[in-house]
């Protein structure tokens, strides 16, 4: 029983490897140099990152990543990894260079990867718990979403927050518009998302109810940042001048209008 328990367990690895690098390699033409910048993230998100009608990418977080490589003097190079879990593996493996993809900055993060904040830089000591047409009476924290199903996007800020409640039924979306569907139609009770991405959804559909739930200290929000592998020191450097550079300039408060996010 227990070598089949292995067989099986090798055999998720192998499959899940498999993944990474055949998303790794679906959307690049080109191969990381010291002329490029290898930027990590996740098609589908809007309005972070997402594709037009002509089949480019687009949004918050590209006009970021042009503007970051065009101050660092790279070519920018993206990477779709297709979910949360292969983007933050691949740069641990050196495969990309800077993951850009509305990453909320935790403590928890903070312990892995170094991270420039470039927006939202308020800390938030709530988050955005979002139902379909109706708040079950007494939800006020999140203890009081024992026995309910919830959808999460699994390695998220909100997945660390929500998995330490063990008696709340966890649902893992990689896809957002999943988790949306997962409410409308029954499938789970709530689901805790980021704020833009609440925002979004009840921008669009009036029958979204939003409760901001309140989080332990350990748990606040401290705005996106640009993840890179703590060794690259020289990078990291890079970035952080960049960054400011942008900020002063006006750039990343024009882009955030531009996308809705100011």
């Amino acid at each position: 029983m227990k070598a089949s328990v292995n067989m099986f367990f090798a055999c998720f690895v192998f499959i899940c490897m498999s993944l990474v690098a055949w998303s790794t390699c679906r959307f690049t033409t080109k191969k990381q140099t010291t002329n490029t910048l290898v930027v990590g993230t996740v098609g589908g998100y809007a309005p972070f990152v997402s594709m037009n009608e002509k089949g480019d990418y687009e949004g918050f977080d590209i006009d970021v990543a042009q503007a970051l490589a065009a101050k660092l003097g790279k070519t920018l190079v993206l990477q779709d990894l297709g979910s949360m879990a292969p983007l933050l593996m691949t740069l641990e493996q050196g495969s990309v260079d800077v993951v850009i993809w509305d990453m909320t900055i935790t403590s928890e993060r903070l312990q892995k990867f170094a991270m420039v904040s470039y927006q939202n830089t308020e800390i938030k000591t709530t988050n955005p718990l979002i139902f379909w047409q109706k708040v079950p009476a007494g939800i006020t924290t999140l203890a009081d979403l024992k026995g309910m199903t919830v959808c999460v996007e699994p390695t998220s800020a909100q997945s660390s927050i929500i998995n330490k409640y063990r008696d709340i039924f966890i649902l893992p979306t990689e896809k957002i518009d999943d988790a949306l569907l997962n409410i409308q139609y029954g499938k789970a009770d709530a689901a805790f998302v980021d704020q833009a991405i609440a925002q979004k959804f009840k921008a669009k559909y009036p029958e979204i109810q939003i409760v901001d739930m309140p989080l332990d200290e350990e748990d606040f929000l401290r705005g996106s940042g640009i993840m890179i592998k703590k060794n690259n020191t020289e990078l990291i450097r890079n970035v952080e001048a960049a960054v400011e550079q942008l900020k002063k300039s006006g750039a990343i408060a024009t882009f955030e209008t531009k996308w809705g996010l100011a």
